[in-house]
């Protein structure tokens, strides 16, 4: 059976009645902005949030959120008379006539994001709007009782407004969310790293956008970047609208930007900045050079993004070797960490061979923990942070520390004879298995970039930590009552 939580939207979303007067409420928000003529787009543009790069609405709305919540919590005292009436009553009327405001300004910029969705999404986003009028209206109907002393009436009404509020940001939850509306369309593939021919020279024309494709082995998909030729110079950027998908290729260039056909979204050609919305997030850029009769482009890398470039590797390789010095004797990191992932998977071989009622059971289940907390610290402390500079591994790894971390605790938690433990402890072998043979296949081929020096430096680091882990007292004691801890003793 479905819950309310979600037949509430489903319903909404199948409701096609609803888009008469959909329809018929987005004319008239277009028609009043329409007649400001050339003061339409900047209008429109302030409201989606253009220029400060992210959707402007969602910030707004937060305004009646916490300030008419933090009014039912004032109401609420008041009524069981925790402090003085007169103080409660004059800061929930205040945090109200705040939230009445915030929301007249957050529904404007809704408005104009609601009126660039259709189907399904705009009948949701109409029950989003409906609900967040009723709350406007009974929030307004509130104030005015408050205003002739009729108190009591007065909080009911803000009550159900909040009420009616709370069902509508689930609405908008809802839309952003599941539906991905208001959110970054765009293709973000690191792709290609390095410069990549793509098309002739001769087949690009003057002004008229075009669609090329470069190869994602990592999402095993074709990426789209659109090439166009402006004034002698060629630009590229990702050809989907990082609004709503729209097809950048099949748009036209408009003072030196590039339209999208779906929304009228426009884009700088040079630095894919938004000059118009509604869109609110910039397109990936490719640098471009030509190469004889080839153009060839390379993905420009974004702000804190972990993708690696061929030069950041061979960067990597070279201080790598540069600091090594001699050789030094021992095994390199992962030879050190695949002798520990054998360990982890010995141990739970074992646990899973033992008879469900065996007291020593619960001993080796403590010891797989700690050796799983070993591991985690040594790779997070030394060999992630070595690795790094040339493998985009690193945060895939740390999230699946988390994930095992996670299923170990509820796993400590159950009887080492119930059946319950016995799903549990086979669904964290395969979550081990799977992290250790990942690294294996990938961020162990990748560390070998570093040289055998610096493997064999980091392999000695972590043999002495892995020794200190299990040696130190401290250590030892940390774990041990950790492990108590999660068992729930």
């Amino acid at each position: 059976m479905t819950s309310l939580t979600e037949r509430f939207p489903a319903a909404l979303e199948a409701a096609e009645q609803l888009d008469a007067p959909a329809y018929a409420v987005a004319d008239v928000v277009s028609t009043v902005l329409e007649v400001t003529g050339t003061a339409s787009q900047p209008i429109q543009n302030v409201l989606h949030g253009t220029w400060l790069g992210h959707p402007l609405h969602p910030i707004l709305a937060t305004v009646p959120v916490g300030t008419w919540t933090m009014a039912l919590a004032l109401d609420g005292a008041e009524a069981l008379g925790l402090a003085p009436q007169r103080r409660l009553g004059e800061a929930a009327d205040l945090a109200l006539k705040v939230g009445v405001a915030g929301a007249v300004v957050a529904s404007a910029a809704g408005l104009a994001d609601w009126r660039q969705i259709h189907g399904r999404d705009r009948r949701t986003g109409l029950g989003h709007a409906a609900l967040n009028s009723a709350a406007l209206g009974l929030t307004v109907g509130s104030l005015a009782l408050r205003r002739k002393g009729r108190r009591g009436i007065g909080r009911a009404a803000s009550g159900a407004g909040w009420l009616a509020l709370a069902a509508g940001a689930y609405l908008g939850g809802h839309l952003v969310y599941r539906r991905r509306v208001g959110v970054d369309q765009a293709d973000r593939s690191p792709e290609p790293r390095g410069f990549q021919p793509v098309l002739p020279v001769a087949a690009l024309q003057e002004d008229r956008p075009r669609r090329v494709e470069v190869w994602d082995e990592a999402a095993r998909a074709m990426v789209g970047v659109v090439l166009v030729l402006h004034r002698g110079q060629v630009h590229a950027m990702g050809s989907r609208c990082s609004h709503m998908g729209g097809p950048l290729d099949e748009g036209w260039v408009q003072n030196g930007g590039l339209v999208c056909p779906w929304h009228g979204s426009r884009y700088c050609l040079a630095t894919g900045r938004v000059l118009d919305g509604p869109s609110t997030s910039p397109q990936p850029r490719y640098d471009v050079r030509i190469s004889g009769d080839q153009i060839e482009i390379r993905h420009v890398p974004e702000p804190g993004d972990e993708a690696l470039t061929p030069e950041e590797v061979d960067a990597g390789h070279a201080y790598a070797v540069a600091g090594a010095g001699a050789l030094p004797e021992g095994r390199k990191a992962d030879e050190v960490l695949f002798e520990h992932h054998q360990l982890l998977r010995r141990l739970f071989e074992t646990i899973e061979g033992m008879q469900p009622d065996d007291p020593e059971r619960r001993d080796m289940m403590r010891l797989l923990a700690g050796e799983l907390e070993i591991h985690e610290h040594v790779e997070d402390a030394i060999f992630y942070p070595a690795v790094r500079p040339v493998s985009e591994d690193v945060p895939v790894a740390h999230a699946e520390h988390q994930q095992l971390a996670d299923m170990l605790a509820v796993t400590l938690r159950l009887g080492t004879s119930s059946p319950e433990f016995e799903q549990q402890l086979r669904a964290l072998h395969q979550a081990v298995d799977h992290h250790a043979s990942s690294e294996e296949e990938s961020m162990f081929k990748e560390a070998q970039r570093l040289g055998e020096a610096r493997l064999r430096e980091l392999g000695q680091q972590i043999e002495e930590m892995l020794e200190h882990e299990r040696v130190s007292r401290a250590r030892s004691a940390f774990r041990a009552l950790k492990i108590r801890l999660l068992e729930g003793a």
